[in-house]
């Protein structure tokens, strides 16, 4: 019998080798370079241009910002130039890793959908000036939320982070397919533009697969090489169109003649609602960073958030003062890093100085222009996979109820509208435009506020009492597995503590009395407190002996106590006037 039990004991029991606190880096499989691990030089210079050649098509956004100003075509290479001088300074910021600025992670920058709708406006209104003016607005904003952001947790866990991310992996892939269908009503130019895509999403996709070393590493790169190609050869490439009819000159700094600052209230309003989408963006990206660093990633780190938001901040207001539009840390780059295996930090200077290099060379912002859509669809196409694939991930590790599934299901739903039916939101009233218009703004904001009703009646403490012999396995594993969905708590550690109560009363064979289980929970703690009438449960910090398990009458329930203070992250008991009291504590 005491054998039978301590077999039944061991099968019941997940090794646990290491604790969560303080515990090392779990490498993921597939990552090659990890982010404070820095790759030989040749592959660091070549995976940094692989990164510049994808960050290069967020350039799209000031292009159609400058064209929409009705910016001439040397002032149009300018603005370009000085957008690739705020993506060198940003990128900089935001993978910085100091106290106080910086994600400490390969999160590059790029320029985004969200701050295109409000810069349009702004260009319309009072040109490009104001659209500098209200951008130094929303980076100071951003820079003001960071402190405060570990308080406002709440309104971002994982599971909305989640939401967010797979948001932006959709939006990222619909903006692909537009690309690479092209916008010409000519049947033949679609067709060119699908066959352009083809070549360089299947490259891409074999490259990456099928291949090792330098070839899956470039895989983006070489892909996109051969879309230029394919473009070359279909005469979709037009690079003379970008040259002004006065030559390009080989190197010039770019004219500041822009360099003016506008403000108008009217305007406040829709530039605070995409810098707190923005804000939400960067908080997704950042722990997206971090996961696909971490095997064992739980949840985000608050000092890394908090570096990048402030690094974006400041970012923002530096682009402004040169002369760009507002821009965000870079999903698909960070998606590239995934589908590599390189995520090592050192990849920011090599970023940095090529766009710090290219921006003083006029050439590169006409090429830059003149980059062909379909190629750019493909690339983004592809690296929405994996942006996709994390959300997902951050979405399942934890238990769902139906309160959870409302708020991602319906959130989805309606950044899903924004993106494939804008018509349907477009008799709005025009103030809530930035949202409305935008797939991320839309459904991130319809997430948070979901989530803050959906928390009504939600109570973080709960107990359940069995009366006297009543105390059953599935009515124990029922209650806590609901319990935690409603909580949102990660389905590991719920799994840990069901079989932390399951085997302490598997132990206590002659409980007399009722059995109570308490549970609170919040996003860094679950609890778990058994009270029972009886003698407390001994947990020793050494395993018993083969010989006294098998030789002495209490021998069983010392190995179970064992092995029960390492299923917790910590084990504590005491009797108080003949009832004992057991606590469970794990980190969450």
């Amino acid at each position: 019998m005491v054998l039978q039990s301590l077999a039944r004991v061991r099968s019941l029991w997940p090794i646990r080798v290491e604790k969560r606190a303080g515990r090392k880096v779990a490498r993921p499989p597939g990552l090659l370079y990890s982010v404070d691990e820095t790759p030989p030089r040749a592959v660091l210079i070549v995976a940094g241009l692989q990164q510049v050649a994808l960050m290069s098509n967020s350039l799209l956004y000031p292009i159609i910002l400058g064209r929409e100003a009705h910016l001439s075509s040397d002032r149009l290479l300018d603005f370009v130039s000085l957008s690739m001088l705020a993506l060198a300074i940003a990128t900089l910021l935001l993978c910085a890793k100091s106290r106080f600025i910086g994600s400490g992670y390969l999160c590059p920058a790029g320029y985004t959908q969200i701050y295109l709708g409000p810069s349009l406006s702004a260009a319309q209104i009072g040109g490009l000036p104001l659209v500098f003016g209200m951008t130094v607005v929303a980076g100071i904003l951003q820079t003001v939320i960071a402190p405060v952001l570990r308080r406002a947790r709440f309104l971002l866990p994982s599971e909305i982070a989640g939401l967010v991310i797979a948001v932006v992996g959709l939006s990222i892939a619909v903006l692909g397919v537009r690309y690479s269908l092209g916008s010409a009503a000519n049947g033949a130019m679609t067709s060119k533009y699908l066959a352009i895509a083809a070549v360089t999403l299947t490259t891409i996709v074999i490259l990456n697969v099928w291949t090792k070393g330098y070839l899956r590493m470039f895989s983006v790169l070489f892909g996109m090489a051969a879309g230029y190609a394919a473009s070359a050869t279909l005469g979709i490439l037009n690079v003379s169109a970008a040259i002004p009819n006065s030559g390009l000159p080989l190197l010039r700094f770019p004219s500041l003649h822009l360099l003016q600052w506008r403000f108008d209230a009217s305007l406040v309003a829709p530039f605070a609602i995409v810098a707190i989408a923005g804000t939400l963006n960067g908080i997704a990206n950042f722990s997206t960073a971090q996961r696909i660093n971490d095997a064992e990633w739980v949840r985000p780190s608050f000092t890394s958030l908090r570096g990048g938001l402030i690094g974006n901040g400041i970012a923002l207001i530096i682009a402004a003062m040169i002369g760009s539009m507002g821009l965000n840390s870079y999903s698909s780059s960070i998606g590239l890093s995934a589908a590599t295996g390189i995520t090592s930090r050192s990849l920011a200077y090599v970023i940095a100085i090529a766009f710090g290099l290219l921006s003083l060379i006029p050439a590169a912002a006409a090429l830059l222009t003149t980059i062909p859509a379909p190629v750019v669809g493909a690339a983004l196409f592809f690296t929405a996979a994996f942006v996709f694939a994390n959300g997902l991930q951050m979405i399942t590790a934890r238990l769902l109820d139906s309160r959870k599934i409302i708020v991602i299901g319906f959130s989805f739903a309606m950044a899903m509208i924004a993106d494939i039916s804008p018509d349907l939101l477009a008799r709005a009233p025009a103030l809530f435009h930035p949202i409305l218009d935008n797939a991320l703004a839309l459904g991130t904001v319809s997430a948070v506020l979901l989530n803050l009703i959906m928390r009504i009646g939600v109570r973080k403490r709960v107990s359940m009492r069995f009366a006297a012999g009543q105390a059953t396995h599935e009515g124990v594993a029922t209650f806590l597995t609901e319990q935690g969905a409603r909580w949102g708590a990660r389905r590991d550690i719920v799994d840990r503590a069901i079989f932390g109560v399951l085997q302490l009363l598997d132990a206590l064979e002659y409980v007399q009395g009722d059995f109570t289980v308490d549970a609170s929970f919040d996003e860094f703690n679950l609890d778990v407190r058994i009270s029972y009438d009886g003698e407390a449960l001994q947990f020793p910090d050494e395993r018993p002996s083969d010989e006294y398990i098998r030789d002495s009458e209490d021998g069983v329930r010392l190995l179970a106590g064992y092995m029960l203070r390492g299923n917790a992250d910590r084990v504590s008991s005491e009797t108080k006037g003949g009832r004992s009291t057991v606590l469970f504590h794990f980190d969450h």
